[in-house]
């Protein structure tokens, strides 16, 4: 089993100077060895050219590196061995991507990497394979770098993977994956639960017996005046005496913004991993609805509330610890209509607005919050007999697990307008450039 902890480092100025150092070879090597594929595939003669992998990127920035990069001669190997790995797998990712759509799949949309900017994301990869990087206690070794301090101890014990530094602000972390020798934790006994995620309250749990609410932290919400705040005071520092005139004044309001930034994530990621650590102990099975995150935030009057919440992440913190302490992890399906169906009868309404916020259901009476009923059918869940996009069609009787249930005629002209389909036009690139070779 694959474990990683993410632990703080403290180094002194001359280490922390090595490690920029390190992240800028990082840096120059990524951005080389997509310049150098991108000159090799994009002949400009309307075909496609060689497809390089990262191994003949690597030997090709092997053979020139110390004429172009002269000051790399004491930096480790491994620092642009990874960084160019590393941008290997986006540019077959992107490749894989253009095949999906040349088959005529709709995959999800996989771009062509991008350069890395400076001082945007300074990290570099200092591992060169199992335990090249030793950890003794509350310090670890770095090529070059040395032995550099830690705040804590490292949590699990087993072989020394993939060590990734990187900075946040103006702390610098290690994050190390342990290879352990553990074995995958027994089916652990508990009851089924159901979770419901939202953007009022990030998760309703349902057990069979209670119902628990997991507050959303709405972290950025809070910090968002303070946000504001040095937004503008930066806008008035750039009208005032230009964007190419910068100032050490300018550059402390950007390091604030920046950690402003990093206190709303660090927030964040604080309450999903006490929530969903929490769950995860329960035992049983946990059931969780699939949600389209990209299509929910084309709402522009829900996209910020959508991603403040944070939804994604919290089921990918769940999948994994479910299997840390033996839980049973299960998706539901994505057209499966949660929140319209009732969990009394089973009746299926055909519109139900997003402000009604308590279900009543008009066939047995049956009223509940809107959550909680949505947590309570996907507890429920078992599956369906027929394509999911059949459940909630319209005006056809919707069908679950086999059996026919009635749905409620009342239509709002609205939903109808939405149901129908949209012409899309097609892209505007030529259909080479997106095209990867064998």
């Amino acid at each position: 089993m694959i474990r990683s902890h993410r632990i703080a480092l403290d180094p002194n100025a001359q280490q922390a100077s090595l490690l920029a150092q390190h992240c800028g070879y990082a840096r120059v090597a990524a951005n080389w060895a997509r310049d150098e594929f991108r000159a090799s595939w994009f002949t400009g003669d309307g075909k496609s050219g060689e497809w390089l992998s990262d191994m003949d990127l690597r030997k090709r920035f092997n053979a020139v590196k110390f004429d172009l990069f002269p000051w790399c001669g004491c930096l480790p190997q491994a620092a642009a061995k990874n960084a160019i790995i590393h941008m290997g797998t986006g540019l077959d990712g992107w490749g894989d991507y253009c095949k999906a759509r040349k088959r005529g799949e709709q995959p999800r949309k996989v771009g062509f990497p991008p350069h890395r900017k400076k001082h945007r994301k300074m990290a570099y990869t200092a591992s060169n394979g199992r335990n090249t990087v030793p950890v003794d206690g509350r310090k670890i070794r770095l090529p070059v770098v040395g032995w550099v301090r830690m705040r804590e101890a490292l949590r699990f014990e087993g072989d020394i993977g993939e060590v990734t530094v990187s900075k946040s602000g103006q702390r610098w972390f290690a994050s190390i994956q342990v290879h352990t020798a553990d074995e995958p934790a027994p089916p652990r006994p508990g009851p089924t639960v159901g979770v419901d995620m939202g953007v009022k309250t990030l998760a309703v749990v349902w057990d069979g017996d209670a119902t628990t609410e997991v507050a959303n932290p709405q972290a950025l919400a809070s910090k968002l005046k303070s946000l504001r705040r040095l937004d503008k005071a930066i806008a008035r520092s750039l009208n005032t005496h230009g964007k190419h005139n910068p100032s050490k004044r300018r550059d402390d309001l950007y390091a604030k913004r920046r950690q402003l930034h990093i206190d709303v994530a660090n927030l964040r990621a604080d309450h999903h991993h006490k929530a969903t650590t929490q769950i995860a102990k329960r035992g049983g099975t946990v059931k969780v609805e699939t949600l389209n995150i990209d299509g929910m935030k084309c709402n522009r009057r829900l996209a910020r509330a959508i991603s403040d919440a944070g939804m994604s992440e919290f089921v990918r913190q769940l999948e994994y610890k479910c299997g840390w302490y033996g839980t049973a992890f299960e998706k539901v399906d994505r057209w499966y209509p949660s929140s319209k169906t009732c969990s009394a009868c089973g009746a299926v309404k055909q519109s139900l607005l997003l402000s009604e916020r308590t279900y009543r259901c008009n066939r047995c009476g049956f009223e509940c919050d809107r959550d909680e009923n949505a947590a309570r059918n996907i507890q429920a869940y078992t599956g369906h007999t027929e394509p999911a996009r059949t459940l909630n069609a319209l005006p056809g009787p919707a069908r679950s697990a086999g059996e026919e249930r009635d749905v409620e005629t009342r239509k709002s002209h609205c939903r109808e307008v939405r149901a129908r389909s949209v012409k899309r036009l097609p892209d505007s690139q030529p259909s080479w450039f997106d095209y990867p070779g064998p």
